[in-house]
């Protein structure tokens, strides 16, 4: 039913795209500093959880018609840089192999699935569909799942998103690797990702 729901909004929110009402969130505040935007900006803080309570918050209070979130990521694979999207999401810390879940798995949820798929939107015109992998960790190693990129909230609101029937859009820049060098390389690049974005 959820699924149904959320599929249904995208296609009303399609029907009047140039009367919708477009919120971006975003972790921090060096991501979008060179930002050139009309739609308004809400900073989630850094995290899953703080990421789902500004989304629940920003849906209940603002009422949007379209959730974006834009931030940094770090990718996986080599090929895959600069500003990308992402439409399948997964939570990469979550660990209850031992009840017999897979990794990523909630236990005893079956809804959302354990990877959370967005339906398309058109205000994407990048198409990449990139797998996306949220915890509340900065990677700088392998993390065991397949995934594109890495990040510490996108899951989060997404899954937000999809209990509270909202469409949702995520643009990534990738900042860095998820490597040795990660920490340097995100602190060198956070500020570029609003000006690749606008």
């Amino acid at each position: 039913l959820k699924l149904a729901l959320y599929n249904q909004a995208i296609v009303l929110s399609t029907s009047y795209n140039l009367f919708m009402k477009i919120i971006i969130l975003s972790a921090i505040e060096p991501e979008i500093r060179s930002l050139d935007t009309e739609y308004e900006i809400v900073l989630t803080g850094v995290g899953k959880v703080n990421a789902a309570l500004s989304a629940f918050k920003t849906i209940r209070e603002r009422k949007p018609d379209l959730i974006i979130n834009f931030g940094t990521a770090g990718s996986l694979k080599k090929n895959v840089s600069g500003l990308v999207d992402c439409k399948y999401f997964v939570q990469r810390d979550m660990d209850s192999r031992p009840l017999g879940a897979e990794l990523g798995q909630t236990p005893f949820e079956t809804d959302p699935p354990r990877i959370i798929e967005t339906p398309d939107h058109p205000i994407n015109t990048i198409n990449m569909n990139l797998v996306c992998a949220t915890g509340d960790s900065f990677v700088q190693s392998e993390i065991g799942l397949k995934a594109d990129v890495v990040d510490m909230e996108a899951y989060a609101i997404a899954k937000v998103c999809y209990l509270e029937s909202i469409p949702f859009a995520c643009f990534k820049f990738i900042s860095d690797f998820a490597d040795n060098s990660a920490a340097n390389d995100f602190s060198e690049n956070v500020e570029n990702a609003g000006k690749i974005f606008s």
